[in-house]
């Protein structure tokens, strides 16, 4: 029902959050006997849903899919930029999907620039919900207070390695510094409120611009407070496969994936693969205070295939994404989609609830044609495949 090394990464993430964990893993079952065994593409409720609370981000990463030299941002247009959902459409959201009591993770652009955070935190732990918030950092020490009164489960902190490589990679002199000043904060927080969260979790995606340093990420880790260190293998694709990919997405849902446009390169051919998955093999033997992981956690033998083979698949995973029948995606125009980057909107919260969306007619017809096809072209470089 699942893969083994997914069930082996979560078993371990478990033991820092065992009640949630349990949950999740019933989610995931059921979410797993829908993908089997139902014909219609419906799906049990989500245990995720993500917000995108904003477009805006204060950093232009070189990396980055939205923001970078070649990010997908360019073609959205200072309207689009602006959208934002008010405060007043989450609580109608929060308020229909507590029931079922789904991961709430918040999520941008740069979340923490949403002009409503701090409301939105509130009215999301009043309803009880587990909560993350995935940021580039440099406003955390700001929120600290917030986070960690509020009761936040867990940040997810983007960090390139060590300060002259994120500065570099980020764009912006004290980057890294502004990281490590949130962290302390939120450690000296948690110590003077005898508190184990926010669960503090940094997450490294490997590049051309970093494999080399990930050897002193463990010691990053360290400094930075982390109970989690999560090594993330690159998104990308190339032009043509994109191609190829919107004219059939075109044909078949009416729409391009052009925020795949933001992963358009060819950088991945200038990583030297064998000597980043030999680093990776140290590291995962290595002895740590700190929770270790590799997503996808790849073999050596497949690390090299996924860089370097357009037309990679893993023999390791399953073939399938389990992923639109668990989590859900909510824009700041209010689309739900059922995968971030596609493009393709299963409704609107501005005129339908987000229980009608989840199971309705353009959403079982989008798991349906992915259940179908295994997954699109796009797919096998996109770690979210990996992800269930």
């Amino acid at each position: 029902m699942f893969s083994i090394k997914t069930f082996g990464r979560n078993i371990r993430k478990a033991l820092l959050e065992p009640g949630f964990a349990a949950k999740a893993l019933l989610k995931r079952t059921g979410a797993s006997l829908s993908y089997r065994f139902n014909k219609t593409g419906k799906a049990p409720l989500p245990e995720n849903i993500t917000l995108f609370l904003t477009y805006k981000c204060n950093l232009r990463c070189n990396m980055c899919g939205q923001w970078g030299e070649e990010g997908s941002s360019k073609s959205f247009g200072i309207e689009k930029v602006e959208k934002k959902l008010e405060l007043a459409s989450y609580v109608k959201l929060l308020d229909e999907v507590k029931g079922f009591k789904p991961h709430i993770t918040l999520f941008g652009g740069e979340p923490l620039l949403y002009p409503e955070f701090e409301q939105l935190v509130v009215e999301i732990k009043k309803r009880g919900l587990h909560l993350g918030i995935i940021t580039n950092g440099t406003l955390l020490k700001k929120y600290a207070k917030t986070l960690v009164e509020l009761g936040v489960d867990v940040i997810s902190l983007s960090v390139d390695g060590p300060a002259k490589t994120h500065d570099s990679i980020r764009n912006m002199q004290g980057a890294y510094l502004q990281i490590k000043e949130g962290t302390d904060e939120l450690r000296r927080l948690k110590i003077e409120k005898d508190v184990s969260k926010p669960l503090v979790n940094v997450v490294c995606t490997l590049s051309r611009q970093n494999y080399k340093n990930i050897k002193e990420m463990p010691a990053v880790a360290e400094e930075l407070n982390a109970d989690t260190l999560n090594l993330h293998h690159l998104i990308f694709t190339h032009s043509d496969t994109l191609e190829s990919h919107n004219k059939y997405f075109a044909e078949k849902f009416g729409v391009v994936s052009t925020e795949w446009e933001g992963f358009i390169t060819h950088s991945a051919e200038e990583i030297n693969v064998a000597t980043m998955a030999e680093d990776i093999l140290k590291l995962k033997a290595g002895s740590y205070s700190f929770l270790l992981t590799v997503y996808p956690d790849f073999s050596s033998k497949e690390i090299l295939k996924y860089y370097a083979d357009r037309n990679f698949v893993s023999k390791e995973y399953q073939e399938r994404c389990l992923s639109p029948w668990l989590a859900a995606y909510v824009y700041p125009d209010g689309d739900v989609m059922p995968c971030n980057g596609l493009g393709y909107s299963a409704g609107n919260l501005n005129s339908d609830s987000f229980k009608n969306i989840w199971n309705g007619e353009k959403m079982r017809a989008f798991r349906q044609e992915l259940k179908k096809q295994k997954h699109f072209q796009v797919c096998p470089k996109c770690t979210e495949l990996y992800r269930y």
